[in-house]
């Protein structure tokens, strides 16, 4: 007799929370979340991802433009890609720097950790300079040669940061 109140608790207890809405995705943070998230990221230099950006445009003289933020998320993936769009001299504008974003706890990393500008920007503002003096430097060579230096780039055993 006393089984019967408990079963019958139990099943009003389990379709109240059937009823409740379930949040789909709570790993996952908003677009704009996201972005905020990537601005206040604190680089391996110590410095935020939004004043590494500033101190690149300032201290370039125009040849770096900052172009905005991008935001993605494939089908199936329980985070969002955060690309950094700019135009570095005479290219057109480029969003070749990418992290990838998840909250709950709030987790920012690169991408690619290990090449590309998303590198020099993870080292500091200073590094993140050169990479960008690096890349304006190779603008002015043909197009052939460009090619082959980023062909050849993974494979080249110097470090020239």
């Amino acid at each position: 007799m006393i089984r019967a109140p408990i079963l019958c608790a139990a099943l009003v207890a389990g379709s109240i929370a059937a009823s409740l809405p379930v949040a789909a995705q709570p790993f996952v943070p908003a677009d704009r979340a996201a972005v905020d998230l990537v601005k206040g990221h604190v680089t391996d230099g110590y410095v935020t991802v939004a004043r590494t950006i500033a101190y690149a445009e300032k201290a370039s003289r125009g040849a770096f433009a900052f172009a905005g933020y991008r935001v993605e998320q494939g089908p199936g993936e329980p985070f969002k890609r955060v690309r950094i769009c700019y135009q570095l001299g005479i290219d057109p504008p480029a969003c070749g720097v990418e992290y990838l974003v998840g909250t709950n706890p709030p987790h920012v990393e690169p991408s690619d950790r290990f090449i590309g500008l998303g590198r020099d920007l993870e080292h500091g503002p200073r590094a993140f300079l050169r990479a960008l003096a690096r890349e304006a430097s190779l603008q002015r060579q043909p197009e052939m040669l460009r090619r082959i230096q980023a062909a050849a780039e993974p494979y080249n055993p110097y470090d020239w940061r």
